[in-house]
């Protein structure tokens, strides 16, 4: 699956960019908020069916809402085949409504809860694909206090094979929790890390074979294995730049209820530990 998350960055860019430019009218408008928390999972299920023929299914937990979309088919017909085609154009359509859904009721609603989870499922072939969104990011950007593009980045992306999946039309295996933003601090960041080495500019230089973070016990556990294959032609401080985006993720949520952090070279089986204060006092170049 690891195409997929190379992939997934840019149709993600499209749909962000679309819900930012309804979003923002919405906001410059001065529109009063509309709806109630309560009734979020009703009004998303209502407003992709009458809208757009969709049928999601959606639910809310104290921290999270969550929507699931069963879909015939995810892949796209020459994927495999063909470079860059992992996605049916279709399912894109699909995927773009309903995240314009979701930037629509919650950007009109008295109250959020702080994070969102959209799944799409191949019901045939058992693949599961979702997207993690904090809600306070996407006000941010509405407010255009954050660039689309980081907005963009900040999403949790997750591809994973899920044969419970099959024949799944109302997400019965899906089993909604509240999303921690630790845990998603933690995913955002492996995910960033792995984004800087398949970047367009280095991406010829290095292999990127692992990139996983979590949070337990009170501290964010880092473990990479990024393989150099080519010698840039200037010097690349891996761990440096892996540092770097620790730092920025932590301090731009202004998040502090945390021990340390502890980064492990799967490569070379190097570990580094550093305290809180070596993070919130880190400077990023």
């Amino acid at each position: 699956m690891k195409p997929f998350l190379k992939s997934s960055a840019k149709p993600a860019l499209l749909f962000l960019s679309l819900i930012i430019c309804i979003a923002t009218i919405g906001c410059k408008a001065g529109i009063e908020p509309t709806y109630k928390e309560k009734d979020l999972p009703y009004l998303l299920q209502k407003i992709c069916k009458d809208e757009y023929g969709l049928e999601v299914i959606a639910q809310k937990t104290p921290t999270t809402i969550w929507l699931y979309i069963p879909l015939e088919k995810i892949l796209h017909k020459d994927y495999g085949v063909k470079p860059d085609k992992y996605f049916d154009e279709a399912v894109w359509d699909k995927v773009r409504n309903i995240l314009t859904t979701i930037g629509r009721v919650l950007i009109s609603s008295d109250k959020t809860p702080e994070f969102f989870v959209m799944t799409a499922s191949d019901i045939n072939l058992g693949i599961d694909y979702s997207l993690v969104g904090s809600v306070l990011d996407l006000k941010k950007s509405y407010a255009n206090f954050i660039p689309w593009t980081e907005a963009n980045r900040r999403f949790v992306i997750r591809w994973k094979l899920a044969p419970e999946a099959v024949g799944d039309l109302h997400g019965e295996h899906i089993k909604p929790y509240d999303i921690q933003l630790p845990d998603f601090l933690a995913e955002q960041i492996a995910q960033r890390i792995s984004g800087i080495f398949i970047d367009e500019s280095i991406k010829n230089y290095f292999k990127v074979e692992r990139s996983e973070g979590r949070f337990e016990s009170g501290s964010f556990y880092f473990e990479y294995a990024i393989r150099q294959i080519a010698q840039p032609k200037k010097e690349i401080d891996t761990k440096k730049r892996i540092l770097d985006v620790i730092a920025y993720c932590i301090k731009t949520y202004e998040f502090k209820d945390f021990l340390g952090v502890t980064i492990v070279d799967g490569l070379t089986q190097d570990k580094l530990d550093l305290n809180q204060t070596a993070i919130l006092e880190r400077r990023i170049d």
